[in-house]
C-alpha cells in the first residue's frame, strides 16, 4: 500500500503548474520589453545630443576663425540670431559672417548629414553677446527629444517643438579675443 501512495505523488506537473510558469514567464518578457523601448530612447537621445554638440563647436569655430567680423554675427545690440535649419539656403554670393551663418544654418538643416534626419529632428541654432563691451557670446543649440524633462530656461527654439518638457538645449561660451587691443 505504501508504494502505491508514493507512485502517486511523482506523476508529473499539474495544470497549475504550467499556467504559473507562463504567467512568470510572460511578466518577465514584457518587463524586458520595456527595458528594450526605454534603451532605444535613450539612445536616440545620446545620439541628439552629441549631435548637438559637434554643430555648437562649428559655430565656436566659425567665431574663433573670424575674430574680426565677430561681433556681426548678432545683431547690433547683442541680442539674440536665431537660425531655424528648417530648410538648406542658397549660401552664394554671401561673404562675411551672413556666409558663415548660412552654412550654420545648412548643418542645423542636416545639409550634410548623409540622410541621418538631422532635417526631421529640427535642430534650431542662436548665437548671442549678453554684452556688447565683452567679448563673450552664448552658441545654443536646441531640438525636439522623444522624452520628457524639466523645460530649459534658455529662451533659444522656445515654442518651436511643441511641449516644451522635449525641449533640449546645448550651450557653448566663447570668448573671442579683442584683436584692436
Amino acid at each position: 500500500m505504501r508504494h502505491l501512495t508514493s507512485h502517486h505523488r511523482s506523476r508529473g506537473f499539474t495544470m497549475i503548474e504550467i499556467l504559473v510558469t507562463l504567467v512568470v514567464t510572460a511578466v518577465g518578457m514584457l518587463g524586458l520589453a520595456g527595458f528594450v523601448a526605454r534603451a532605444t530612447t535613450m539612445s536616440a537621445d545620446s545620439v541628439q545630443r552629441a549631435r548637438a554638440a559637434v554643430l555648437v563647436n562649428e559655430m565656436a569655430a566659425r567665431l574663433n576663425d573670424n575674430k574680426a567680423i565677430a561681433a556681426t554675427f548678432v545683431n547690433a545690440d547683442g541680442t539674440n540670431i536665431q537660425l531655424r535649419g528648417a530648410n538648406v539656403a542658397p549660401c552664394a554670393g554671401l561673404v562675411g559672417a551672413p556666409l558663415q551663418l548660412c552654412q550654420w544654418n545648412n548643418l542645423l538643416a542636416g545639409a550634410n548629414d548623409g540622410g541621418s534626419g538631422a532635417r526631421f529632428l529640427g535642430y534650431r541654432g542662436c548665437v548671442t553677446r549678453p554684452n556688447v563691451a565683452d567679448p563673450l557670446y552664448i552658441v545654443t543649440v536646441t531640438w525636439g527629444s522623444m522624452n520628457a524633462a524639466t523645460p530649459p530656461a534658455d529662451a533659444c527654439g522656445a515654442g518651436e517643438f511643441g511641449d516644451e518638457s522635449q525641449r533640449r538645449v546645448l550651450r557653448l561660451r566663447v570668448w573671442v579675443a579683442n584683436l584692436a587691443a
